[in-house]
């Protein structure tokens, strides 16, 4: 067992989990194994049914450095505020249940956010990973401070992934953290608001991976995720011209309430979804001449047959791995 009560806790990482049992190990372990041991790991398991919670509290067990909250079902959001509630350290880092961080991560995080007050959170370039591993893109931003806080406010250009992000505590309370009236796009929010007090820094590195998936249902929900983000905008030009938020915080708490009501898509929904997912997963690691992509490309026409755009990568797909065997054989 690794005990670390004797030392001042450094770094809060915050993590949410729901149902997440056969990827949280390796999130977990991820943060556990930093270089930058000197950390604690707050995870709630927001009423996990599939053995997520039970496998957190083993872990636990072995390392005092993990302290995990159980929590009736209550979404992503307000478990995040309970778990930075819970936080104890000048810092907090967000990490999600199903992606994972490099050994570095908190540590080259620390130093730069450390090395210049004027910035108050900071991330990092991600990369986009498909469910078997499968190496995606890697998504950068500027590493000059001033301007990629500009391009956040203004251009929507925001961290690669939202369990990237490591910020100062005292910024995340002034500018009052996650607000539950945002269900989805309530780590956009927080960023706008935040860059209204303080810039936000990149490392030049990958540091951190974020999982690409096809079986989930928030993918079906991108319609109304997108309209938190609309939303989380015009709070930031009402706040920039000295006008009320209130109504489009009301909105927002509207919509949240008709998604807990209703959590689950319809299976159309779903399957479109699912098809979009794979394709999207395809259809980069084709651009890859990755043959790979070919299974979730078949995935995608499986689940939508009407997916016009996967049949013409499929075909690419088959074309270009044809030539790359017959090059591998010496035939031009």
């Amino acid at each position: 067992m690794i005990a670390t009560s004797s030392i001042k806790t450094h770094v809060s990482v915050v993590m949410s989990v729901y149902n997440d049992a056969g990827r949280i190990e390796r999130a977990v372990t991820s943060i556990l194994r930093q270089s930058h041991a000197d950390l604690e790991l707050i995870v709630v398991d927001d009423g996990s049914r599939d053995g997520s919670g039970a496998l957190l509290d083993r872990m636990a067990a072995a390392d005092t450095r993990l302290r995990v909250i159980h929590q009736e079902n209550s979404g992503l959001t307000r478990a995040l505020i309970r778990g930075c509630s819970e936080a104890k350290s000048e810092f907090i880092a967000r990490q999600d249940s199903d992606d994972w961080s490099h050994p570095a991560r908190i540590a080259d995080q620390l130093a730069l956010i450390q090395g210049d007050n004027r910035v108050g959170f900071v991330s990092c370039p991600t990369q986009y990973v498909g469910p078997r591993g499968e190496p995606l893109l890697v998504v950068s931003r500027t590493t000059d401070p001033a301007e990629a806080t500009r391009r956040l406010r203004n251009c929507r250009e925001g961290p690669p992934a939202h369990g990237s992000v490591l910020f100062r505590r005292a910024l995340y309370e002034r500018v009052g953290g996650y607000r539950e009236e945002f269900y989805f796009a309530q780590d956009a929010d927080l960023w706008l608001r935040m860059a209204e007090h303080a810039w936000i820094g990149y490392l030049p590195i990958v540091r951190y991976a974020f999982v690409r998936e096809i079986e989930s249902t928030s993918g079906a929900q991108r319609p109304i995720q997108r309209k938190f983000g609309e939303i989380g905008q015009l709070c930031r030009e009402a706040r920039e011209r000295g006008g009320s938020e209130l109504p489009f915080l009301q909105e927002a708490a509207r919509l949240s309430a008709t998604i807990g009501a209703s959590r689950t898509p319809g299976a159309a929904d779903l399957e479109r979804s699912r098809a979009d997912a794979a394709y999207s997963i395809g259809s980069q690691l084709a651009l890859n001449g990755d043959r790979r992509a070919i299974r979730y490309l078949l995935k995608t026409i499986g689940l939508y047959p009407r997916h016009w755009k996967a049949w013409i990568r499929l075909a690419q797909a088959f074309l270009t791995g044809r030539r790359k065997t017959e090059s591998v054989m010496g035939v031009d």
